[in-house]
């Protein structure tokens, strides 16, 4: 996997948890499912720690929860689903979520535009091959006619 973040491509130090697997020290990236069924260890833990949600989740199914999550990374299953773009929207601008949302799963290199214009920080590649593509495509237009939403 390659992860771009702000427009450069940066070393990932964060762990998808599989189920049944036992957490790392830090920077875990947990289902919704896992986090519900262990949520009080895992906030005891007091370790960085980003959930894994789909795009189709219902935001309040975790919203009271944001201020554990160092991250929300949300799952693209096809390049076709844009369910994800309107989660990271509604993320940033109703519950005013501050911290990294990361884009995951079937990204095209011609979405990662649209992706950082809704909200998204980081993009996670998995082909590292479209890479380059990417960071041209986040540069392609210096002037936009719509509202951007920044985090910083």
């Amino acid at each position: 996997m390659t992860l771009i973040r702000h427009k450069e491509i940066v070393q990932d130090n964060w762990h998808y948890l599989q189920d049944g697997q036992s957490p790392k020290p830090s920077h875990n990236i947990v289902s919704l499912d896992y986090w519900l069924e262990n949520k009080t260890r895992l906030i005891s833990d007091e370790a960085p720690l980003g959930l894994l949600v789909q795009g189709d989740e219902d935001v309040t199914n975790f919203a009271n929860d944001l201020q554990y999550f160092s991250l929300i990374a949300i799952e693209f299953p096809t390049f076709t689903d844009g369910r994800g773009y309107s989660l990271a929207k509604t993320l940033r601008e109703h519950y005013r979520y501050q911290k990294e949302i990361r884009a995951s799963g079937d990204i095209l290199p011609d979405q990662a535009l649209y992706l950082t214009r809704v909200g998204f920080d980081a993009l996670e590649l998995a082909n590292e091959e479209h890479a380059p593509m990417v960071l041209n495509k986040l540069d392609e237009f210096s002037v936009f006619y719509q509202p951007h939403y920044t985090s910083t």
